[in-house]
């Protein structure tokens, strides 16, 4: 067996026998919970949860707006809602496979090539130069989270503090990350970089649309979330939903769990817990959420994939 395999198989089932651990340990309280969070769901004003989606299939149209916006200026003529059954596609691969966001990118690549005779070649200079121009706005974004984001006390013996930290402390030590993690795969960003480099006079014009439309997606993500806590009658600060947001990302890149089942859910909890809400809110909350971008976008994929013979599509994938 591959050992990556054998390490993966090995952390989920540490994971699974945490979970079953705590589920014996708070049955009484999980019970309790339970039936807080079940009293606030059916009570969920369902209008802003349609609202919620609305913008999420919104936010995907956006995207198929930005990739057909950079195929544009290589020479293919696309509309946007001829590439949205692809990227519903990517969706339900991604939350099928670890790392969300990357499992998705070689069934773009294969679709588009095999339906509008896109090259394997400028589908992965397009998305690349989508996801370098999105960092963008991603970045900003974490950088206003971590400015708003409350000090954090690190008690090392009870009820001592011997170390906090505060929003510049965090942004000293996100600039230390970014700096490590670019040293570390300075190689590849520099293989990258010459791939765009080469195509960057077709690409330059696309620069401010895609970011434009970036950053459209990062703000409806907001808004999404926002409406959430709306439909459950939650008023949550603007730095809470974006830390949220940005929160969602990063759990969701972990490649532990496919489409970060349990990390992301457990994640976005503690970290609401953190910001005092309690258990059954942060709970509703977090299903309210992966019902939308977990559950019902997984379906439209999986019918987008059904109906553009995915199985077929599927095997070459798996073969290539």
């Amino acid at each position: 067996m591959n050992q990556g395999i054998l390490k993966k198989a090995i952390v989920i089932l540490l994971l699974i026998a945490v979970g079953v651990f705590l589920v014996r340990a708070y049955w009484t309280e999980i019970v309790s919970v339970f039936g807080e969070s079940l009293k606030m769901l059916t009570e969920t004003r369902i209008r802003y949860v349609i609202l919620a989606f609305s913008v999420y299939l919104l936010s995907v149209y956006l995207f198929a707006v930005r990739w057909q916006q950079v195929l544009s200026r290589i020479g293919y003529t696309l509309k946007a809602t001829d590439l949205l059954p692809i990227l519903f596609g990517a969706i339900f691969v991604n939350n099928l496979t670890p790392a969300n966001r990357t499992g998705g990118e070689p069934l773009r690549m294969f679709w588009a090539n095999k339906r509008f005779g896109i090259s394997y070649t400028d589908s992965f200079i397009t998305i690349l130069f989508e996801r370098l121009v999105e960092a963008i706005p991603i970045i900003l974004l974490l950088f206003y989270v971590l400015y708003r984001f409350p000090s954090l006390e690190i008690n090392f013996l009870p009820q001592k503090s011997l170390l906090t930290l505060s929003s510049t402390y965090l942004l000293i030590l996100a600039f230390l990350a970014t700096g490590i993690l670019i040293w570390v795969f300075r190689e590849k960003f520099t293989v990258f970089l010459k791939d765009i480099q080469q195509n960057w006079k077709k690409l330059n014009k696309a620069f401010i649309p895609v970011l434009l439309l970036s950053s459209g997606v990062w703000i409806l993500d907001i808004i999404r979330l926002q409406l959430i806590s709306m439909a459950l009658n939650l008023h949550l600060p603007l730095y809470i939903v974006a830390s949220v947001s940005i929160f969602y990302l990063l759990l969701g890149l972990l490649p532990i769990t496919p489409g970060g089942l349990g990390i992301v859910e457990g994640g976005l909890i503690s970290l609401l817990l953190y910001f005092g809400l309690s258990l059954a809110s942060s709970g509703s909350f977090v299903f309210l959420e992966r019902f939308i971008s977990f559950g019902l976008s997984s379906l439209i994929g999986f019918l987008y994939l059904f109906y553009y013979g995915g199985s077929e599509i599927w095997k070459n994938i798996k073969l290539q």
